[in-house]
């Protein structure tokens, strides 16, 4: 079993890399540069170049002709003219068509797609060798529509929405979909909803959890998970945080601390109390405007990078720890006040 403390060369390829980008390497990040190897036998195929190419004339046969190769989008029976009616008209409605040449402009070509997809692949395959991942890619456009999830498995395959990453505030205002999420868009935030995807698949025991604690370290964990996939991932874009939103959790940290721990709500089961540590939104209102949401979240992930920097194991281990109360004890959590 590989650890996550990998040999000397990794190490000081870390220090390398960070000091580059002019900040000292911590500790915890150092056990996540590890050596992977490249990633063999994937295949891509753009499946919006595709359908929005269709003769709508015929279109019912032209679906048929591509069934067979597009199967996760094509499963159901297209003998059923509900069915080839829904498809057609998401195939000419013009906000689809806006959002096909928009992914258009954005990824004239997959070399960005690629360069996520594959490194999140190399990492997943050093710590889990055993797993293997779907080799076919599908891209697609889903209408940005929030009842599909960005990146999802069907099958055999990996399907990629690229209209979820646009990075066009304009567009998805006018589609309804709030800041706090558009700010999510990026083609960055792909490693983080793929890292996302395969925690979920592969490694989410589900486990019910006693308190807000143990909720904060298990999304803590989580964010850790997504991390080791994507090791380069900046903290605004693994929280989805805004720059500024990142400056203000990070000065006031101490004081939420010293806030959870004061009044005593760190052991509360209370929904109220989870509502306002962990639930998604544009702000934490009980603290300020400026204040993200999900401040559970962001500690619970220090929590755990406290662990690790004190603690030589596999991911795998921190992954299997039943324990989570007695992992924030082991970890020495304590904030700069």
């Amino acid at each position: 079993m590989k650890t996550m403390r990998n040999k000397l060369f990794s190490v000081l390829l870390a220090v390398v890399f960070f000091a580059s980008c002019g900040s000292k390497t911590p500790e915890y990040k150092e056990s996540l540069i590890v050596d992977t190897e490249p990633i063999q036998g994937l295949s891509y195929d753009r499946y919006e170049d595709v359908l929005f190419h269709l003769d709508t004339a015929n279109f019912q046969q032209e679906l048929k002709s591509i069934q067979s190769q597009y199967r996760p989008f094509l499963e159901g029976d297209l003998d059923d003219p509900d069915a080839v009616r829904y498809l057609k008209s998401f195939a000419v409605d013009p906000i689809s068509v806006e959002l096909y040449q928009k992914v258009k402009q954005a990824f004239p070509d997959l070399d960005a797609v690629k360069v996520v997809v594959e490194g999140v692949y190399r990492h997943f395959h050093y710590y889990y060798s055993e797993i293997p991942l779907p080799s076919r890619i599908y891209t697609c456009v889903s209408g940005v529509n929030p009842d599909i999830p960005p990146v999802l498995f069907s099958g055999d395959a990996l399907v990629i929405s690229l209209d979820w990453y646009l990075d066009d505030d304009v567009i998805y205002e006018r589609m309804g979909i709030p800041q706090y999420r558009s700010r999510r868009t990026m083609v960055e935030s792909l490693s983080k909803d793929l890292g996302l995807l395969l925690y979920e698949t592969y490694v989410d025991k589900g486990a019910k959890h006693n308190n807000l604690l143990e909720e904060m370290v298990e999304v803590g964990r989580m964010d850790f998970f997504v991390e080791a996939m994507c090791p380069e991932i900046a903290d605004s874009v693994l929280l989805g945080y805004s720059s500024a939103q990142m400056e203000w959790v990070e000065v006031n940290e101490g004081n939420i601390w010293a806030d959870m721990v004061g009044s005593q709500c760190l052991y509360s089961a209370d929904l109220e109390v989870y509502r306002v540590f962990l639930s998604d939104g544009p702000f934490t209102n009980e603290y300020s405007h400026d204040a993200p949401s999900r401040l559970g979240e962001y500690i619970g992930l220090q929590i755990v990078r406290s662990y690790i920097s004190s603690h030589d194991l596999t991911l795998q281990e921190l992954m299997a720890v039943n324990d989570l109360q007695g992992l924030f004890l082991d970890s020495r959590y304590k904030p700069k006040k």
